[in-house]
């Protein structure tokens, strides 16, 4: 974390740069289908902020948007694919940034588990449940 309290971050070929104010509003793995597919992964830990404390510092025109359910969008590098930003009417004002996109720790570990009840069958015991 850096001294100003925020974290930055950036998509893997490194044209795509962000920034992400403190305080986080949650850090927690999202077990739902959706994230599993959009991320090919058994889970994606999401890092959530106000809108407003998330800003794209270098490369915002190579981003491109994609609509992965009504109301839902996705935001991933157009260079090299990294997903970078999820933003959902479920969740207005809020910006939910992968934390494997940081460069540096965030504010909180992960917290919990979401959509539980869809975690993929093959994920290994290993993987704490939701208490």
């Amino acid at each position: 974390m850096s001294a100003a309290g925020d974290a930055r971050g950036g998509c893997h070929c490194g044209a795509v740069r962000f920034v992400a104010r403190f305080p986080s509003r949650f850090v927690a793995h999202c077990h739902c289908a959706s994230c599993r597919r959009a991320h090919g992964a058994a889970f994606v830990t999401w890092a959530g902020f106000p809108s407003d404390q998330v800003a794209v510092s270098v490369g915002a025109e190579l981003l491109k948007v994609h609509e992965s359910s009504p109301g839902t969008t996705r935001s991933f590098c157009g260079m090299c694919g990294t997903k970078l930003v999820f933003q959902s009417e479920k969740w207005p004002g809020e910006t939910h940034v992968p934390l494997a996109a940081f460069d540096e720790p965030v504010d909180r570990p992960p917290q919990g588990h979401a959509f539980w009840g869809e975690h993929a069958s093959w994920l290994p015991a290993l993987a704490t449940p939701p208490a």
